[in-house]
């Protein structure tokens, strides 16, 4: 991967008390500065690929990788859209990013994603057609950790950090709410966190856990957070802890579990299944879900609502179940149902999070 500030931005090393964020340099306005404090720069987003080529040769040896932004979620209402809306949508985006992939850059930054699901899909697209580093911007749109789609902070970070982003970017409506999902966060990331705030934010003092990057805000020169962060930036660490649970979330909140976890028996994806999710609700830690046909998958889409457990996905047919996998948009549990080949297996743990138990 590539190196940003003198270390892999995949094997980022816990932010300790009192060290400061490097800085992702955005506009060649700035060029001059990061000649001038070279160390206190991770990385560069290009807005193209013709950016992309200046800057490399400019800044070099800094990675420069280019800003994706996800294309509008498409509108399920709409009966002209193809279900399942997941594998549609992600089909789009393969259509918008492909003719922005450059071959020199170091990574993509993928942001403006209107739903968590979406950005996910956004992910898988990217990995679908492109091996770089990935680095994810999550907006929070209350002062209690939630995305605007009603999704837990944690459970975002749990599923990106499974699925290939090697860094995840937070925005938010203020510093204090910024500071607070980042205390909530920061246990249960393993990977790097950074935060996109004006530099004005920091005249506030709110300690910045585990920050490892600081992305300037629009119409800001990184000269001016620069000055913000090494003047007025608090930056605490808290310990990566909870190792001996398993985050599993269902794409909206976040669920600790054990690797002993109760699971249903077989519920299936059908017309009924959300009557079915409302019966099983007290009856065990996660559910299981079956899959059988394709219209399987339309169902376990519209009805991703009504989950609230983790969620064990099954299917006798491998190409089924990876597509359940691409649909479901939290971290699926594997307990061998119909028993895979391990390859098989292992490649899904690495493409879409799954859990084996």
């Amino acid at each position: 991967m590539s190196a940003m500030g003198g270390y892999s931005i995949v094997d980022a090393p816990l932010s300790q008390s009192g060290r400061k964020p490097q800085l992702m340099l955005t506009s060649s306005d700035d060029v001059p500065l990061w000649r001038a404090h070279p160390d206190r720069f991770a990385g560069a987003i290009a807005p193209d690929g013709a950016a992309c080529d200046e800057w490399e040769e400019q800044l070099d040896p800094l990675p420069v990788g280019i800003a994706l932004d996800c294309p509008p979620v498409p509108d399920e209402e709409d009966e002209n859209v193809e279900r399942p809306v997941t594998l549609f949508y992600i089909r789009q985006c393969k259509e918008a990013f492909r003719d922005r992939l450059h071959e020199d850059a170091a990574f993509y930054y993928l942001r403006n994603a209107e739903t968590f699901a979406s950005l996910r899909a956004a992910v898988l697209a990217l990995g679908d057609i492109s091996g770089r580093t990935v680095i994810a911007e999550l907006t929070l749109a209350d002062d209690e950790g939630h995305l605007s789609d009603g999704t837990d902070v944690r459970a975002a970070i749990g599923v990106l950090q499974r699925i290939g982003v090697t860094t995840v970017v937070l925005r938010a409506r203020s510093m204090e709410e910024l500071s607070e999902a980042l205390e909530k966060t920061a246990p249960y990331a393993r990977l790097p966190l950074g935060v996109c705030a004006p530099a004005a934010w920091f005249d506030e003092r709110r300690p910045l856990y585990n920050a490892e990057i600081a992305v300037p805000a629009e119409n800001e020169h990184a000269e001016t957070l620069l000055h913000a962060v090494d003047e007025k930036a608090v930056c605490l660490s808290i310990p990566r802890d909870h190792d001996d649970f398993i985050l599993a979330p269902d794409g909206n909140n976040a669920h600790f579990i054990d690797p002993t976890i109760d699971i249903s028996d077989e519920i299936e994806c059908g017309p009924r299944l959300g009557e079915e999710l409302i019966e099983a609700e007290d009856a065990s830690g996660a559910f299981k879900l079956l899959l059988e046909t394709e219209d399987d998958l339309v169902a376990l889409e519209e009805c991703r609502c009504m989950i609230s457990r983790p969620v064990c996905l099954c299917a006798e047919n491998a190409d089924l179940l990876e597509q359940g996998l691409r649909v479901f948009p939290g971290l699926a549990l594997y307990d061998g149902t119909w028993e895979q080949p391990d390859e098989v297996v292992h490649y899904w743990e690495r493409k879409y999070g799954l859990v084996r138990l």
